[in-house]
């Protein structure tokens, strides 16, 4: 605030002060006067005030009001000074403010503007504000960057698409292909491509380099890397991408017109697919590979793996091929020797019949000449027969009285008390039994025990009737001996059946599941154009269920118009036509919605006697990477 105007202020106060006192001490003065005390008592106006002593208040009013003007003015001039410097300091804030929010408006997220107190909430305020917008900036940038970096990766996949399905019959060319696009699509400078060879045991494996970019060719033109040994064979080990930026300066260096020198990472990706490792990717650079092309490799090494499986799979599948067809002239003539065996098995089994039937005869006809007698329930003898006389060697004064008991050996009492005591429950009783006869010789007889039951249901004694089936039993033994050397004899037979059997059943089973597990598609047609295998891979390409085609003609898979126009297919298809056999050819197939979609077909025939059959391995042109 001004000086000036604040002495106004305080000349104005002070004057009014003194005016309202000097107007209160007069109308006092003349109030007093006119009072009728005063004009009563008659007495001086000096006197008055030792009269009325608090005159001299009145008198002094003035004075005392002006200087309370001057304090009152004082307090006004200190609020509307505060004020003023308080507007000041706002003014000068509310500039810093615009100055502040024309930065942000202009891009410049560098500006601030100070804060006085924990108090200033627009000042915080402002300052997240622009954190805000540096924030979003930041974010901006990051997520072009990363549409960028999807770009980046999208365009080069569909670039290694086509390097995929323009050599993917030769894996050296196709080696070479990859790496070199790699190297030059990255802007690294080296690079290296090592295929694991075919060898099962894992002592054995080892990484061939099929192809470089860049490498000493004098000096890695025959590098060849154990499983497991050094970071090639780790990496594949672990099945591990291995990423390093502290490369030692032996480990491997970069050559150019100017000299050489070691690079500063180096980048190592596993060809793998379904977990199963193909080889190896090395590059080299002397930047640092960033993530997103971290990442881009490892997809290029899953379509990669994934290539060199399908060729692996063709080659294999032709192989399996021919051990099929070698596997099927084997199984015919061990059909032709098993036909034999089972012949002569056969003819074995109707002489064992037959020897069979003439002992029933032997056994009906002993039944004829039966051994009888009668005895009571504990077996004392009642009567006898002459046949059983003769059989037992006695007399019958011998037997007069006697037990059946003295008939049977000492070990097969238990045995006879059982039967005893059976009948006299009135049980029948029928079966073979051993007896003795009077020189102790041991006889078998067929016996037939049958109670004799009396009106009042009383048994009144037990009638035996007794073949003698010694010879028949000693027959039986040599006949069971016979049959479980026929039977050890067979069952030999048949388990050396049962054998062949499994192993053609498992060389079977494996072809067929190998077929199946195929990633291209696979199809079987016997010499009359009907389809006998359909795998997996040609169900999603034709979009069919198996039991849609199987037993169906193999015309149904492609239109007709193609397959009047196409002379591979116009031999195909037609039944008696000779196929080509051995080449591949581009040809349209059309699936079950009717779209024609242009396949690589390869036709193979196998023989079977006077049967053929033709297989074709499929593999669609379209060749899906991720």
């Amino acid at each position: 605030m001004k000086k000036n105007k604040a002495n106004k202020i305080l000349n104005k106060y002070i004057f009014r002060g003194i005016f309202i006192g000097l107007a209160f001490t007069l109308f006092t003065i003349l109030f007093t006067v006119n009072s009728y005390v005063f004009i009563d008592l008659k007495i001086a106006f000096n006197e008055l005030f030792n009269f009325f002593p608090g005159l001299w208040f009145v008198i002094l009013a003035p004075l005392l009001l002006g200087l309370g003007g001057y304090y009152v003015a004082k307090s006004f001039v200190k609020v509307i000074t505060k004020q003023e410097k308080s507007i000041h300091v706002e003014a000068k804030r509310n500039s810093l403010v615009f100055q502040f929010i024309e930065s942000l408006r202009q891009g410049d997220l560098e500006a601030s503007i100070p804060i006085d107190d924990e108090k200033d909430q627009l000042g915080k305020s402002l300052h997240r504000l622009r954190d805000y917008l540096v924030k979003n900036r930041k974010e901006e940038e990051l997520r072009r960057i990363d549409e960028e970096q999807r770009n980046w990766v999208t365009e080069g996949l569909a670039q290694f698409g086509e390097i995929l399905r323009g050599s993917n019959n030769n894996l050296e060319e196709l080696s070479y292909n990859i790496i070199n696009y790699l190297v030059t699509y990255l802007k690294i400078n080296q690079g290296g491509f090592f295929l694991l060879n075919n060898i099962n045991e894992e002592a054995s494996k080892t990484f061939e380099m099929t192809a470089c970019v860049a490498y000493d060719r004098k000096k890695f033109a025959d590098k060849s890397i154990n499983w497991g040994e050094g970071l090639i064979g780790r990496c594949a080990l672990e099945k591990q991408t291995i990423y390093m930026t502290d490369v030692p300066d032996d480990y491997i260096t970069i050559t150019s017109g100017l000299g050489e020198s070691t690079p500063c990472s180096i980048l190592i990706v596993p060809l793998k697919v379904n977990d199963e490792i193909h080889g190896v990717i090395e590059l080299a650079s002397f930047k640092d590979f960033q993530s997103f092309e971290i990442g881009f490799v490892e997809k290029i090494a899953e379509s990669i793996a994934s290539t060199i499986s399908t060729v692996k799979i063709n080659i294999q599948t032709a192989d399996l091929l021919r051990e099929t067809q070698m596997q099927a002239e084997k199984m015919s003539q061990q059909e032709e020797e098993l036909r034999q065996n089972l012949e002569e098995m056969q003819a074995t089994q109707e002489e064992s019949d037959r020897r069979e039937i003439e002992m029933k005869g032997i056994l009906e006809a002993i039944d004829h000449s039966a051994i009888s007698c009668e005895f009571e329930t504990d077996g004392t003898l009642i009567s006898v027969n002459h046949i059983f006389l003769k059989t037992f060697q006695y007399n019958p004064e011998e037997i007069e009285g006697q037990n059946i008991r003295i008939f049977f050996f000492k070990d097969d009492l238990p045995e006879l008390d059982s039967i005893l005591a059976d009948l006299k429950n009135g049980h029948n009783f029928k079966g073979r039994v051993r007896r003795r006869n009077k020189l102790g010789e041991e006889l078998y007889l067929l016996t037939t025990y049958t109670p004799v039951i009396d009106n009042q249901g009383e048994i009144v004694k037990i009638l035996s009737l007794e073949n003698d089936i010694t010879e028949q039993v000693k027959m039986e033994e040599e006949l069971k001996r016979a049959k479980e050397e026929l039977g050890m004899l067979l069952e030999e037979a048949r388990n050396e059946v049962k054998e062949q059997f499994k192993e053609m059943e498992a060389v079977k089973i494996r072809n067929e599941k190998t077929l199946e597990g195929a990633l291209d598609a696979i199809i079987t047609t016997n010499k009359d154009g009907i389809l006998e295998f359909f795998n997996a891979a040609a169900e999603k390409l034709w979009g069919y269920e198996r039991s849609e085609v199987i037993g169906k003609n193999l015309s149904m898979l492609f239109s007709k118009d193609s397959a009047k126009s196409d002379e591979f297919l116009s031999a195909y298809l037609t039944i008696g036509a000779k196929k080509i056999i051995g080449e591949r050819k581009e040809v349209p197939i059309k699936n079950k919605y009717g779209d024609e979609i242009p396949v690589l077909i390869l036709l193979s025939e196998a023989e079977y006697g006077e049967d053929h059959s033709y297989t074709a391995f499929i593999q669609n042109v379209e060749v899906e990477l991720f």
